[in-house]
């Protein structure tokens, strides 16, 4: 093998590499943006022409997605979508990826009303393009897996919660403590 042919095959496989982590952040865009009640975040998973089919449930456009999906996240406490693994068939600026997800959604129990926590398992079906550079989902189909329903009760005390907006402080740039984890710092350092 040449010297150029090295480095060429070098460069398809640094291409391959970059792809990879492009849709993956693509597909955790998606993820957070749900979590996080960011519908902004969420659609720019997806190119502007994009379809999402839930079936029977929901088929449509991101913003489509997101108007009917975000009224019922609301009434819950909480949201966590974990993507665990991603196989991704790349074609140039196609490609075609499957999403393993662990989905969890939770209301804590208040007044007389029982908590309770769904967890399932489902598969992200995508298939993406790369538009001037950016990779999108143009058409995701979400199979789910299994689901289960569990009663929780009360969030625990003393603890850090996440809030689902951009104040969340997963959005924080830089992230450095808080005001408040500085005073609790100092205190144990008497």
């Amino acid at each position: 093998m040449t010297q150029a042919e090295d480095q060429a095959a070098l460069a398809r496989e640094i291409r391959y590499l970059r792809d990879r982590a492009d849709i993956d952040d693509c597909i955790q865009r998606y993820c957070r943006g749900a979590d996080r009640l960011d519908g902004e975040l969420l659609c720019s998973a997806y190119h502007p022409d994009a379809t999402d089919d839930r079936g029977p449930a929901f088929t449509g456009s991101p913003a489509q997605f997101v108007e009917w999906l975000f009224p019922a996240l609301r009434n819950l406490d909480g949201t966590s979508h974990t993507v665990c693994s991603t196989l991704s068939d790349i074609d140039g600026d196609t490609a075609h990826a499957e999403s393993y997800v662990i989905f969890t959604v939770w209301k804590f129990a208040k007044d007389d009303e029982e908590g309770f926590m769904s967890m399932g398992t489902a598969r992200y079906l995508d298939r993406l393009e790369r538009r001037a550079g950016v990779w999108g989902i143009v058409h995701r189909e979400c199979m789910i897996d299994v689901t289960f329903r569990s009663p929780i009760g009360q969030p625990m005390t003393g603890i850090m919660s996440g809030v689902r907006d951009r104040t969340d402080r997963a959005y924080a740039r830089p992230l450095e403590p808080t005001p408040e984890a500085l005073q609790r710092l100092n205190a144990r350092r008497g």
